[in-house]
């Protein structure tokens, strides 16, 4: 395996995981109002998605690239929805120090739910895909994918795993910080975190109208 070429790969995927959206915001949530390995789960989800757009655009899938060209929109429209629902009912949901200091052990569909969210959240945004595009044609030169057919899945691993990385960075941290935060500040990043999903789903819906 091309120790440069995977290496590559985890900086694109921390490139491209690491600015603030909303599955960060439901990743860091998840970390305040669960723990350090249901917000890592919670953010696989997005990093299968992420892997999914990387093996598109590694292999030059042109078929699928033409697909999310021609439903830009629509995918636009759902992501949007989603996001704004999302955001409404984290809003309007309260966090107390009882709920964030209980221990409960976590059932497995609600990790497969936030799981199948931060997915579906990412699988329907079209820029994502794009902005993978955008950095493979820009590196095309250095990453070098025709010449070698073990490249296009070194590429993608390291992806996953620079994606991977910063999930499980952003759940330590706040996971870590959380027993220094006070209800107020709890009720606070609460309601916020849902305003800004719904921003995001809102500033979706009006870029489709728009």
């Amino acid at each position: 395996m091309d120790l440069f070429l995977l290496v590559t790969g985890i900086f694109i995927g921390l490139s491209v995981t690491a600015p603030l959206g909303p599955v960060n915001i439901i990743v860091i949530r998840t970390a305040i109002r669960r723990n350090f390995t249901v917000a890592v789960l919670t953010g696989l989800g997005a990093v299968t998605a992420d892997a999914v757009f990387a093996v598109m655009a590694a292999y030059g899938v042109r078929s699928i690239e033409q697909f999310i060209v021609h439903f830009a929109k629509p995918l636009n429209i759902v992501g949007g929805i989603l996001l704004v629902v999302l955001g409404i009912r984290l809003a309007r949901s309260h966090i107390n120090m009882a709920q964030v200091s209980q221990q409960d052990p976590v059932q497995r569909s609600l990790i497969v739910k936030k799981m199948l969210a931060t997915f579906a959240l990412t699988i329907t945004n079209p820029a994502t895909f794009f902005g993978f595009l955008a950095i493979f044609g820009t590196m095309s030169s250095v990453l070098a994918l025709a010449s070698s057919p073990f490249r296009p899945p070194t590429i993608v691993v390291g992806v996953a795993l620079g994606a991977a990385l910063w999930w499980v960075f952003i759940s330590f941290v706040v996971t870590r910080l959380k027993s220094r935060i006070s209800a107020s500040t709890f009720d606070r990043i609460n309601r916020w975190t849902g305003v800004l999903i719904a921003a995001f789903g809102f500033a979706l819906l009006m870029d489709v109208v728009f």
